[in-house]
């Protein structure tokens, strides 16, 4: 565990806070965390950013968020962003200040996606409603001012990152849009009580990070439950997409050594990996969601420069 976090995290312990059993009050009480946590993070004033408004398949209008690059030309490259919080908290300000980084240093036009969340809306509505909102902004991309052929990145952390994957599979096998990377921040791929005998050998973090700070095996299995997905269901298990992997785009991986989903990562990995696919990886020996939790930490600027340097390396593989 990296030292400066074990230090800060022992020293957050002390006040024994005790996560509410309630997964409304759950929700209330972590997205009061990240929004404190989002405060002590430095705010760009560079660009422009602004809501915009994308219809549903049920007719329900998706707000979601653009920023742009100062001094853009519209030939900038296009980076779909997809927030975590476990499929049951946060929208698509939860994690402005990467949205904004991204944006700024990699000179991209940055939009992300709002959708809806659990328990209100269980499986499979936040990928439909990631889906549907894809398909918008891949017809939109010029209102959007972005130009895909500069690139096209679809990027999401934990949740978001499940959504991603699923995603990347959907719009190779549509055959009409064209995703040039993927960007898979602590992703999971494959529910615990799904993943293939072939791999249950190496599917150790779920038992050994079960107790990790930030994120324990009990915290993801009640927004899980909340969620409720189908096990074996593709559109939730992208590890068991029934027509492979192959000809996927190009994927950069972060993943936490201390996470208990570290083991979705490193195992999608490889997977596509041998499937032919173009992967990067960084691990780091952290938890899941340690960025947010304390955003002041030296290895938390490591983890952001790694970012913009892998989604760089997506736009240029």
């Amino acid at each position: 565990m990296d030292p400066a976090f074990e230090k800060a995290w022992n020293s957050r312990r002390a006040y024994e806070f005790v996560p509410p059993q309630d997964i409304y009050e759950f929700c209330h009480v972590a997205n009061a965390a990240q929004r404190e946590a989002a405060l002590a993070q430095p705010y760009f004033k560079e660009g422009h950013v602004e809501d915009i408004y994308i219809p549903m398949r049920d007719g329900y209008i998706n707000t979601s968020r653009a920023w742009w690059p100062s001094g853009a030309t519209g030939q900038e490259p296009l980076v779909v962003w997809y927030h975590g919080g476990g499929f049951c908290l946060g929208d698509a300000a939860f994690e402005e200040e990467l949205c904004q980084r991204l944006c700024r240093d990699l000179n991209a036009v940055l939009v992300s996606v709002n959708y809806r969340l659990a328990p209100d809306y269980p499986f499979p509505t936040s990928i439909n409603d990631c889906w549907d909102s894809l398909q918008w902004i891949t017809s939109h991309s010029r209102e959007l001012r972005a130009d895909k052929k500069s690139g096209f990145i679809l990027s999401g952390g934990s949740a978001g990152g499940n959504i991603c994957a699923v995603l990347s599979h959907l719009a190779r096998d549509a055959g009409d849009i064209y995703i040039t990377g993927v960007y898979l921040q602590m992703p999971i791929v494959v529910h615990p009580r799904a993943v293939p005998e072939i791999h249950q050998a190496c599917y150790r973090s779920y038992e050994e990070n079960k107790d990790a700070p930030c994120l324990s095996q009990a915290d993801l299995e009640r927004v899980i439950d909340a969620y409720n997905p189908d096990p074996d269901s593709p559109l939730y298990s992208a590890l068991l997409w029934p027509d492979g992997h192959a000809d996927l785009p190009p994927t950069y991986f972060q993943v936490g050594e201390f996470d208990v989903v570290r083991d979705d990562g490193l195992i999608y990995e490889r997977v596509l990996r041998e499937a032919g696919v173009k992967t990067k990886i960084d691990t780091y020996p952290v938890p899941h969601a340690f960025q947010g939790a304390f955003p002041e930490l030296p290895i938390v600027r490591r983890f952001n420069d790694d970012m913009v340097a892998g989604v760089r390396w997506l736009l240029d593989p």
